[in-house]
């Protein structure tokens, strides 16, 4: 065996950890920026409403920037929801994607019946925007006045920290 087949693969093997080390780190890298779940915090109510079948909007509301360039502009918005399936209203938030980039901690609550559910949910909208939604209320009278609100928080793409946000009753 000479010097010369030793230093060869010595550099081989080198080049080939290299490679290895540096495919790890891509692929981590892009496991943790594209597969990063939206945090999560609910309270109250009876149950995620995925599970009631046949949903409906009750009432909209829009969502408008206040500051820089989203001024003005429609930037989500509120639901009411209902589903007979489970006899319940929950709030959903609709953040529209591709108007700005920064992060939104959006949290929204509803209340009916003496009763209240809320969440608080950190998203990233990207180009085609995201949804969000509170735990579901089951109401004794299908009747009954249900109200919800929802504050969406964030730089916006300004400097400046700042939240919109809307209420609707129906």
């Amino acid at each position: 065996m000479n010097i010369t087949s030793t230093v060869g693969r010595l550099r081989r093997s080198t080049r080939a950890l290299i490679a290895a080390v540096t495919a790890i780190l891509v692929v981590s890298a892009v496991t943790l920026t594209s597969a990063a779940p939206a945090h999560a915090s609910d309270w109250g109510g009876d149950g995620t409403p995925s599970g009631c079948s046949s949903p409906i909007t009750v009432a909209t509301a829009s969502i408008y920037g206040s500051r820089g360039n989203l001024a003005g502009k429609k930037i989500g918005e509120l639901q009411l929801r209902w589903s007979w399936s489970c006899h319940g209203n929950w709030s959903r938030v609709i953040m529209y994607g591709g108007m700005y980039s920064s992060p939104v901690t959006a949290e929204q609550n509803i209340q009916s019946e003496g009763r209240a559910a809320g969440a608080t949910d950190f998203v990233s909208t990207g180009s085609g925007g995201r949804s969000a939604w509170s735990p579901y209320i089951r109401l004794a009278n299908s009747q009954s006045t249900a109200c919800a609100q929802a504050w969406l928080s964030s730089d916006f793409g300004t400097l400046n920290f700042h939240t919109n946000g809307a209420r609707i009753c129906a």
